[in-house]
Formats: C-alpha cells, structure tokens, sequence
C-alpha cells in the first residue's frame, strides 16, 4: 500500500467520504475561488491607493477614473484619497475575514469527515464475526484504528486547507 500514489490514496479515500461531506467539499472548493479572487482583488488595489498617496494628481487625470470621478462629483485629486482608502480597506477586510472564514470551514469539514470515517471503521469492526473478535486483542484494535484515523484526518486538513 506504501507505493499507491498519493492521487490513488485520495480516490480511495474519496469513495468512503459520505454524499453530504462530498457537497461540502464542493462548497469549500467553491469558497477556495472566491477566496482567491477576494485576494486578487486586495492585492490588486494596493497599487492604486498607494498611487493615490503619492500622486492623487496623475490619478485624477486618468482615463479609466474619469466616469467614477464625474459620477460622484469629485473636484480635485483630495477629495479621491478617501473614497479610494474605503475602497482598499474594504478590499482588504473582506480577504481577511473569507481567508478565516475558510480556514475554520476547512478545518471543520476536515474534522468532521475524520469523524464520519471513524465512526464507519468502528461500526464495522463491532459487526465482524464473534470468531475474529475472539482471536485478535480489543486493545490493539482501537489503538490501530484511532491511529490510522488521525493520520488520515491530520491529511486530509492538511491537504484542504493548504488550497
């Protein structure tokens, strides 16, 4: 089992994930893109408010601000420092706030699929034959399974919140 790919590992692990944890999965990837255009877009406004710091006057000659500054009558380059420092604040605190929004979402899935795994490993542990439980020490058994959980567990978080 040691030389499986890690993609065979995951396509294992995929089939004994439950139908409702694989929506949310969907979900989490769904949330992955907008928390990655969220970023985009902060990182992509930096430029622009410093640019308004430094030189409000060759921002306010602009071509592609033009409709923007007629719209909400902005006279002269100062009165564009605020509008633009709400802008990128606003940017930014939104990419902040998805960013923990999608860790504690990714950890919670993680976690919780870990514990839909476990559960279904010792559900069909109990239900073996009398024979087997007999012939192998309980101990062993639940220290193994706990074991192989976790690390399981400890991936899968590992892998959904490194994306």
């Amino acid at each position: 089992m040691s030389n499986l790919s890690i993609f065979v590992l995951f396509k294992l692990l995929w089939k004994h994930i439950k139908p409702n944890r694989k929506k949310q999965f969907g979900f989490l990837l769904g949330l992955t893109f907008l928390g990655a255009l969220a970023e985009v877009i902060s990182l992509g406004s930096v430029l622009p408010f410093i640019g308004i710091l430094i030189q409000p006057e060759k921002v306010f000659a602009s071509a592609w601000l033009a409709g923007p500054i007629s719209f909400f009558s902005i006279k002269s380059p100062s009165e564009l420092v605020f509008p633009i420092t709400i802008i990128f604040s606003t940017a930014a605190l939104t990419a902040g706030i998805l960013r923990l929004y999608l860790l504690w979402y990714s950890i919670k899935i993680g976690n919780a699929t870990g514990a839909d795994l476990s559960i279904e490993i010792f559900r069909r542990t109990l239900y073996q034959d009398y024979s087997i439980h007999v012939s192998r020490n309980s101990s062993e058994i639940i220290s193994g399974i706990t074991q192989k959980v976790s690390a399981a567990t400890s991936v899968l978080i590992s892998t959904v919140t490194v994306t």
